[in-house]
């Protein structure tokens, strides 16, 4: 016979949410293991403390079951974003971009160019490890031979950085939100185009102001030509190679679907990659699945170009299947309505909403994991926006910049720590010069205070 169930109060939601992540995280951050796995070993946790409320084992695996299928469309969204990757790198057509915002390179306006330059390369790559680890050293390299202050340059490289990886549907924090806030990545890309447009043009004009009003010097700008000419050497480049960009963004301005459309965009790169960069069919087809390789003299080209595929991407969706695991066993125990009630209770309104993500998104950063917060905010928070009866859409772009944004101020954290060790900076240090991050925040707050996205926000 089953059990009397007992309502969870506050208290003991709170005990089981703690030990839950206290068990994922301090191996992880003590040990290093990865968060996928103890995500998974955390169901041993979740599941006894849920059935001493009185739920058996398979009402708890059948909560389980209901709450994963969630997530099937943004892991399927991710898997084939891992192809369309894949084709790109191999069709030349990352590369193109990639060169093109080289060739902008311009001494006397470092910061605002360098800044271009990366927020191009971010979202057209859609990573910013990637980018700080390629085109972020280079940059560094120029900006040491024309004597700008590492940590003003570091600035202009990571802010974009962050912005670009913020909004490239290519990149996994996008969707791995979405997925977390029960969203359609691509309305929610659009939905936040406003709010990062003008952060990514604010910020591009200060750039542009400090360094017109800076000292600058000769610079030595071979290490970013012999990286365009490299480019060149490893590709055939030419307009052709935008031919899949032209026709995704095309087809999804024309509100085609967007899984058709990311596939129309894989196709037609194999036809560019097999024509002009004189792939074979076969080698592309693998590039979709295991990630291009490419062979290059210099290892920052081969470096940028080699990834993507299908399997490239299967980390970030084991992350999100088992995530959503643990959070069906603790929403059918009614662990997740215990905790979050208070929060309901102090949330009436859009901006209280908003701020209370952006908090809560801070500091769970304090994982040291930007994706643990991204998961962990946008499944709680999910929960709450249901219950005040507030559209997910504001969720997502207030954990974009609660959990990817704010990171940057937890040092320790694998994203601020990665970034500012590819570029030679000390993370702690550069805390006080990421301008992009305060000009978010103020952005999102004034966006939302006054509506200014109301229609937009209806329409949604």
């Amino acid at each position: 016979m089953n059990k009397e169930k007992v309502s969870p109060g506050f208290g003991y939601a709170l005990f089981v949410m703690v030990a839950c992540f206290a068990f994922i995280m301090i191996p992880a951050a003590l040990l290093g293991v990865k968060i996928h796995v103890m995500f998974l070993l955390s169901w041993l946790i979740a599941i006894p403390l849920c059935m001493g409320l009185g739920y058996s084992y398979s009402e708890l695996q059948s909560g389980m079951l209901r709450f994963i299928p969630k997530c099937i469309m943004p892991v399927l969204l991710i898997l084939i974003i891992g192809s369309l990757i894949g084709a790109w790198c191999a069709s030349g057509t990352i590369a193109y971009i990639t060169s093109i915002g080289l060739k902008v390179i311009n001494p006397k306006y470092f910061m605002a160019t360098a800044f271009l330059v990366t927020l191009i390369c971010a979202c057209f790559t859609g990573t910013s490890f990637g980018t700080c680890g390629t085109i972020g050293v280079a940059l560094m390299g120029v900006a040491a031979g024309m004597g700008i202050n590492p940590y003003m340059a570091a600035s202009a490289i990571l802010c974009a950085a962050v912005i670009g990886d913020g909004m490239s549907p290519l990149s996994d924090t996008p969707n791995v939100i979405a997925g977390a806030a029960e969203v359609d990545m691509f309305e929610s890309v659009k939905f936040q185009l406003p709010m990062t447009i003008l952060v990514a043009v604010i910020s591009f004009l200060v750039f542009l102001v400090m360094g017109a009003a800076g000292d600058t010097q000769t610079a030595d700008t071979s290490s970013i030509t012999e990286l365009i000419h490299a480019i060149g050497n490893s590709y055939h480049l030419g307009i052709y190679c935008i031919i899949p960009v032209i026709l995704v963004f095309g087809l999804l301005i024309l509100k085609f679907p967007a899984i058709p459309s990311i596939l129309v965009g894989s196709l037609s790169a194999l036809g560019v990659a097999c024509v002009f960069q004189g792939e074979s069919v076969q080698n592309v087809i693998s590039s979709m699945w295991s990630g291009f390789s490419l062979q290059s003299d210099n290892a920052m080209v081969s470096s940028l170009f080699s990834r993507g595929g299908i399997s490239g991407m299967t980390g970030t969706c084991v992350l999100i299947i088992f995530s959503f695991g643990l959070f069906g066993i603790l929403n059918e125990s009614r662990v997740l309505d215990a905790l979050v009630e208070p929060l309901v209770a102090r949330i009436h309104s859009r901006v209280s909403g908003v701020i209370c993500v952006m908090i809560l998104g801070f500091l769970a950063c304090f994982s040291s994991s930007a994706s643990f917060s991204e998961v962990f905010t946008g499944n709680i928070m999910s929960t709450v926006y249901d219950k005040a009866g507030l559209n997910k859409l504001d969720l997502a772009r207030a954990a974009t910049v609660g959990c990817l944004a704010m990171s940057m101020y937890v040092p320790f954290t694998v994203m601020a720590a990665t970034v500012t060790g590819f570029l030679g900076v000390d993370a702690i240090q550069m805390m006080k010069y990421y301008i992009s991050m305060p000009i978010y925040i103020v952005v999102i707050l004034v966006i939302t205070i006054f509506n200014l996205d109301k229609k937009l926000l209806n329409k949604k």
